[in-house]
């Protein structure tokens, strides 16, 4: 089974179909960043209409149960998530609320602090908050899975110490790979993967060092990682983008906060490699596993199986 740790597409139909091109069976799809819980609520209302009416080719699944029945179907499951967690304000009891409408991934933070800590991007991280620490325990309790992809490394620490379950990085590499702040030091995801996580590789251009890394590159940095924190700690999240026009990418970074003031300070799309250009290149990747040494057994927990493992400890 192939899983993408995830995407934020702007799905269609034709969108579906890319992502099912290449082999991948179980996707996990943002549906909220930076909206209030009324905007969330549209968007989940709107990509369950969405599976409606494309039902012979996608639905939402919500158990591991779901997605093997998905996969059998010849259908894309999709596991729904947010990479905010602004939606559920301060009342822990919006986890479960949101996890009974499908909602099973949500990350502490995006791009910017909130009540619940901090985001990579900011100067200063002073760690989970009061309402994190209760809002960790609500999400534990709503069989949530925690994502901190976007949340500052104290933060992140403290999140890893405060849960009862294993948390994710659903869609970042290691900071030693490519040197940005959205990506983790080694110390985090040792920690991460200690305490049973997964860390979801992306393919996201800014985040592995642009389009000119090779693939042998990329899985070189895979087995790397896998030699680190052991191979069942490591997955994919492509952080795919399929489907917007490239005036979405001031929205997806920034919200309303910061605006651009003018077309020439909209930033654009980078462009992605040649041998994986989105998750319709999925094959590839697994080629490039097979050819720095992983076994058979070794990249398929990679592609999906890791994924499938710790969903089926969170969801239940």
């Amino acid at each position: 089974m192939i899983i993408d740790g995830l995407e934020i597409n702007n799905w269609s139909r034709e969108v579906i179909e890319e992502v099912r091109s290449g082999g991948v069976d179980i996707v996990h799809a943002t549906v909220g960043v930076w909206e209030d819980m009324a905007g969330a609520m549209t968007r989940i209302g709107a990509f369950r209409h969405l599976c409606r009416n494309n039902a012979d080719i996608i639905r939402v699944v919500r158990t591991v149960d779901e997605m093997h029945a998905a996969k059998a179907d010849g259908v894309l499951g999709a596991v729904l998530g947010f990479q905010n967690s602004t939606m559920l304000g301060d009342d822990p009891e919006m986890a479960r609320i949101f996890a009974d409408v499908g909602v099973r991934v949500i990350q502490l933070t995006y791009n910017i602090t909130n009540h619940l800590g901090s985001s990579c991007w900011e100067p200063t991280d002073s760690g989970l908050t009061r309402v994190g620490q209760r809002m960790v325990a609500a999400l534990n309790d709503a069989q949530v899975l925690i994502d901190i992809s976007h949340v500052g490394n104290q933060t992140g620490l403290d999140a890893v110490n405060a849960s009862a379950q294993p948390i994710a990085i659903t869609h970042g590499n290691p900071v030693s790979f490519c040197d940005s702040p959205r990506n983790k030091p080694d110390e985090l995801v040792k920690e991460v993967a200690a305490r049973g996580g997964v860390i979801g590789c992306t393919l996201y251009p800014l985040f592995m060092g642009g389009a000119d890394v090779t693939r042998h590159d990329y899985c070189t940095m895979l087995a790397s990682l896998a030699e680190l924190i052991g191979v069942d700690h490591v997955a994919i999240g492509t952080d795919a983008v399929l489907g917007w026009q490239p005036d979405a990418l001031d929205w997806m970074r920034n919200g309303r906060w910061d605006r651009a003031d003018g077309p020439s300070e909209i930033p654009e799309f980078a462009p992605w490699p040649e041998w994986f250009r989105g998750p319709q290149d999925f094959r590839s990747l697994g080629e490039g596993l097979d050819g720095v040494g992983f076994a058979e057994s070794e990249r398929d927990l990679i592609l999906g199986g890791n994924w499938l493992r710790l969903f089926g400890e969170i969801f239940g």
